[in-house]
């Protein structure tokens, strides 16, 4: 039987977006052959598509719904009808490039990455544990925040040049103030700091506190207090800065996430209350574009939503054993998404399929007298070769493989629990941070010569 040659097909968005589950659905399926059938029908090429198994997902959900009692009340089945909808069009903005980071897709026999020997080059210290920190996009600052409310802003650069010789004697160093890579310290929330974010364009730090307040500061000026606030009525646990700078997620104590409008402090939450968290918001976590947000909550579960409209997208519940989870990063190229969770597990979510591609099992679990007791994270690094995260009962950061979860290396020298990890957007420094009081800065060999 021949085939008509490829001709442009003028498609709706509902048409080309039921031609992409079933391109998918043959590519995971194997059928080849089939796909690019299918692909020269329609005008497209099969390289334009990933595997997915999304479609077999929906059509057993449907069947699943069509089988249930027919007392089920209307509205009941609508909003199930609902979620389901949502979860169909993940697949719309989740894949931008494949490009970039990490790729389950291709061959696990392809070139293992060189691995990186990570140096401690500069230690700076807080007068209580250090809670958290955070690289600016450019990755030109680093600012950590700390239990005894401090927030410390470090110019990398800097960092980067300081005698690697002398980093253990920081403090002498700090106060002589040769090559500062310290720039200032703010002091103006009254508890802990949580979380800590920059504004993508301007000289703004953003920190929260569990003294309920989110607050602003103009970096580039002589000013160490905040030139605004926001003020809630709970614990504010994480905030994440849109792409765009324009909208504040923040993540509390409360179960509902809030989006601020940060222009007028307007407070947005999803309509549906079914759809927020059941238990406390541990953190909120933008992806690279913008137009898709997570959220990870005390109850165990993960959830996505959608940038624009602010809408639930799907929800991974139990997404570590039932335990609380921690933490969520997304990779990218929005095609999988990092967590982190207090069953002392690092997990690698493959998000159109919700399907769990790698565990990773925290060093500290032969601990269990010490081990579970804090929030801890994980991290990509820069190019998603490797995910960093924290042995707490070990008292140090790790470093793995990001396509076979191999441990690749410890980071030593705390004295106690290493609380957090943040890793540089643009080149292979990383940060830990510890109940000790220190924050350590690292870098790698072949960036030292």
């Amino acid at each position: 039987t021949s085939i008509e040659p490829a001709r442009s097909v003028s498609m709706d968005g509902s048409k080309e977006h039921l031609y992409t589950l079933i391109m998918g659905q043959l590519l995971h399926d194997g059928h080849t052959v089939a796909a690019n059938v299918l692909a020269e029908a329609i005008g497209t090429s099969v390289s334009a598509h990933s595997s997915s198994n999304r479609l077999s997902t929906i059509v057993t959900s449907s069947e699943s719904r069509d089988s249930s009692s027919s007392g089920s009340s209307s509205s009941a089945q609508q909003q199930q009808e609902d979620a389901l909808s949502r979860a169909e069009g993940i697949g719309h903005f989740l894949i931008v490039d494949k490009a970039k980071g990490v790729d389950f897709d291709t061959s696990a026999t392809s070139q293992r990455p060189s691995y990186p020997n990570f140096q401690t080059m500069f230690i700076t210290t807080h007068k209580n544990a250090v809670r958290c920190a955070r690289f600016s996009p450019d990755g030109k600052f680093i600012a950590t925040g700390s239990a005894d409310s401090s927030i410390k802003l470090m110019d990398v650069t800097k960092l980067k040049a300081f005698d690697r010789a002398d980093a253990d004697d920081h403090g002498n160093r700090e106060r002589e103030g040769l090559a500062r890579p310290v720039l200032k310290t703010f002091y103006d929330h009254t508890q802990e700091i949580n979380d800590i974010d920059f504004h993508p364009t301007q000289p703004i730090l953003i920190s929260c506190s569990k003294d309920k307040t989110v607050k602003f500061y103009d970096f580039k000026s002589n000013v160490k207090r905040a030139f605004k606030y926001i003020q809630d009525t709970h614990n504010i646990r994480s905030v994440a800065l849109h792409p765009s700078g324009d909208y504040l997620l923040v993540g509390t104590d409360h179960p509902a996430v809030r989006l601020y409008d940060v222009n007028n402090f307007q407070a947005y939450t999803s309509r549906r209350v079914t759809d927020h968290h059941q238990d406390s918001v541990h953190m909120v976590r933008y992806s690279l574009e913008g137009n898709v947000w997570a959220s990870c909550s005390k109850d165990g579960s993960i959830k996505l939503w959608d940038g624009i409209s602010n809408s639930l997208i799907s929800t991974i519940p139990k997404a570590h054993a039932g335990s609380a989870v921690d933490s969520v990063q997304f990779s990218a190229s929005q095609r999988y998404l990092l967590s982190c969770g207090k069953d002392e597990c690092i997990r690698l979510w493959e998000l159109t399929t919700s399907r769990l591609l790698l565990k990773i099992p925290v060093g500290s679990q032969s601990h269990s007298s010490s081990s579970g007791r804090h929030r801890t994270v994980a991290t990509f690094n820069y190019n998603e070769d490797f995910i960093v995260g924290c042995d707490e009962a070990g008292m140090a950061g790790v470093v793995w493989d990001a396509r076979t979860g191999d441990q690749v290396q410890r980071l030593g020298g705390h004295t106690n629990v290493v609380r957090y990890v943040a890793a540089s957007p643009t080149e292979n420094c990383l940060i830990s941070c510890s109940n000790d009081s220190r924050a350590r800065f690292w870098r790698t060999d072949n960036m030292m010569t």
